[in-house]
C-alpha cells in the first residue's frame, strides 16, 4: 500500500487549525510514525535499485547496506515527500481552500517519533455574497449623433490625405511644417544633458501641425509668420507639472530651421474611394460606419453599467483578503506601470524616487481587484459559470488582431502571466455580463 492511500485510510492524521490574522492561518499536522514507514520503505527500494555500492552490481546490493550508506539522502528525500502528501491530505481532509502555502515550520521526523510540522497558509476567504440579481444600474444612452458620423468619416479621410508644398506664403496655424532644430539648456545641448529627452531635445526632418498645444508648449506659435528656409532661435519654458520631470520648470533654447510648409489636401467621399478604403460602395460605407459606431457606444455604455454593478459589489460585503494574492497582483501591476514608464523615456532616478508611491498606488488596485475576483468567483460558482476553450480562444483571437499577429504567434509569445491576465479578463466580463442580464435598469 503506497503513502498517498495509507494516510487516506487512517483517522490518525491530526490537524488543528490556528487562525493568525484574517485568511492567514497555521495549521499543526501530524502522523503516527508507523503511518511513515511504508513511505520510507518505497525510497529505500528506489534507492536500492540504482545504489552503486562497492563490491556489487548497480542495483544489487542487500536493502540494509543501502539504507546504511545513504541513510542521510534517504532521510531528506522521505521529509520531503512526506511534507507533501501529508499537507495535501490534511488540506483534503479538513476542506480547506488553500489561496498560497507560505511557509513550512518545525519539520520533525525522527525515527520512532510522530512526524510533524507546521503550515502557514492563506486561504480563501469566508463571505456572504450579498444580493446580486436586481443591481440598480442606470439606463445608458447609445443613441448616435450626427457629428459623431461626420467625425468618424473625417478621420477616414484624414488617413487618405495627401500633403502638397506651399509656396508664396509663410506659416498658419493648421499647416504642417518639416523643421530640423536642436535645443540647448545652459548652453549644453540637451540630448546630452538628458538622452531621454528623445524628439524634446532635437529633431531632422520632422513633421509638425501648426495648432495650439501640439508637440511642446509654445513651440508651434513660434513658428507662425516663418518662411521655408528661415531659421530662428526662440525659448521654451517648460511648465512645472510637465511630464518629464527633470525639464519642469526649465527653460530650453531652440534653433530651428525651416525646410518646407506642407498644406493638407482631404480627398472627395466618393464610390472609388470607399471601394478602395472598405470594399463597399458611398452607401454601404456610410451604413457600415454607422453600425461600427452603433456597436461602439453600445459596448461604451454595457463598460459604465458593468463599473456601476462592481462598485455596488464592492461597497455591499467586506471581508478580508489574502495578504499573498494582494502582494502577488500588486507587484504585476508595480512592474506593469514601472515599464510603461521606462518606454515613455521616464529617468530611473525618477522611478526609484517614485517607486513608493507607485507601489502604494498599485497596492489599493489589487486589493480591489482580489476583492472583485472573489465576489465573481463565488457567484459564478452558484450560477455554474465557467470559460469556455471557446471564450478563451475568441479573446486570444481579438488580441492578436490588436497586435497585428497571427493567433498561434501571439499566444507563443504571450507571458505567463499575460495569459493568466486574459483568462481572469474573460471570466470577469462572463459572470458581469451575466449579473447585467440580471440587473434592474432604471431610467
Amino acid at each position: 500500500m503506497g503513502m498517498t492511500e495509507n494516510i487516506m485510510e487512517k483517522p490518525s492524521l491530526g490537524c488543528k487549525v490556528e487562525d493568525i490574522k484574517g485568511c492567514r492561518k497555521r495549521l499543526y499536522i501530524e502522523i503516527p510514525f508507523e503511518e511513515t514507514v511504508p513511505e520510507r520503505e518505497k525510497i529505500v527500494l528506489d534507492f536500492a535499485k540504482k545504489a552503486k555500492v562497492a563490491g556489487f552490481r548497480v542495483g544489487k546490493a542487500p536493502k540494509e547496506v543501502v539504507e546504511k550508506i545513504y541513510k542521510k539522502e534517504i532521510d531528506r528525500k522521505t521529509q520531503n515527500e512526506l511534507l507533501k502528501l501529508v499537507y495535501e491530505k490534511a488540506i483534503k481532509a479538513h476542506n480547506i481552500e488553500v489561496v498560497a502555502l507560505i511557509d513550512l515550520e518545525n519539520v520533525r521526523y525522527q525515527p520512532g517519533e510522530p512526524f510533524s510540522f507546521s503550515a502557514i497558509i492563506d486561504t480563501k476567504p469566508d463571505f456572504a455574497l450579498p444580493k446580486y440579481t436586481d443591481i440598480p444600474v442606470p439606463k445608458e444612452d447609445a443613441e448616435i449623433k450626427p457629428e459623431e458620423i461626420d467625425q468618424a468619416i473625417e478621420s477616414i479621410m484624414e488617413s487618405k490625405a495627401t500633403f502638397v508644398d506651399v509656396h508664396g506664403r509663410t506659416v498658419a496655424s493648421g499647416d504642417f511644417v518639416v523643421v530640423s532644430y536642436v535645443g540647448t539648456l545652459d548652453n549644453q545641448p540637451l540630448s546630452k544633458l538628458l538622452p531621454t529627452a528623445g524628439v524634446m531635445a532635437k529633431g531632422e526632418n520632422q513633421w509638425i501641425l501648426i495648432k495650439e498645444g501640439v508637440f511642446l508648449p509654445g513651440f508651434t506659435e513660434q513658428l507662425i509668420g516663418m518662411e521655408a528656409g528661415q531659421s530662428k532661435t526662440f525659448a521654451i519654458s517648460f511648465p512645472e507639472d510637465w511630464f518629464l520631470e527633470p525639464l519642469r520648470g526649465k527653460v530650453v533654447t531652440y534653433t530651428v530651421e525651416l525646410h518646407a510648409i506642407k498644406s493638407k489636401i482631404l480627398p472627395v467621399l466618393s464610390d472609388e474611394l470607399t471601394q478602395e478604403v472598405a470594399g463597399l460602395n458611398k452607401k454601404e460605407f456610410m451604413e457600415a460606419i454607422e453600425k461600427s459606431i452603433k456597436q461602439s457606444k453600445e459596448s461604451q455604455a454595457r463598460s459604465r453599467q458593468k463599473l456601476k454593478i462592481i462598485d455596488y459589489l464592492l461597497s455591499s460585503s467586506d471581508f478580508s483578503l489574502p495578504e499573498s494574492e494582494v502582494e502577488k497582483e500588486a507587484e504585476w501591476l508595480f512592474r506593469k506601470v514601472v515599464v510603461d514608464m521606462q518606454q515613455k523615456g521616464t529617468p530611473l532616478a525618477v522611478l526609484e524616487e517614485k517607486k513608493d508611491e507607485i507601489y502604494s498606488k498599485a497596492l489599493i488596485q489589487a486589493r480591489r481587484k482580489a476583492k472583485l475576483h472573489f465576489l465573481l468567483e463565488e457567484i459564478a460558482k452558484k450560477e455554474n459559470i465557467s470559460v469556455t476553450k471557446d471564450d478563451l480562444a475568441m479573446a486570444i483571437h481579438n488580441q492578436a488582431i490588436k497586435q497585428r499577429m497571427e493567433p498561434k504567434q501571439f499566444l507563443k509569445k504571450l507571458p505567463s502571466e499575460e495569459l493568466n491576465a486574459i483568462v481572469n479578463e474573460v471570466f470577469n466580463q462572463k459572470v458581469l455580463d451575466f449579473l447585467l442580464e440580471k440587473a434592474k435598469i432604471e431610467n
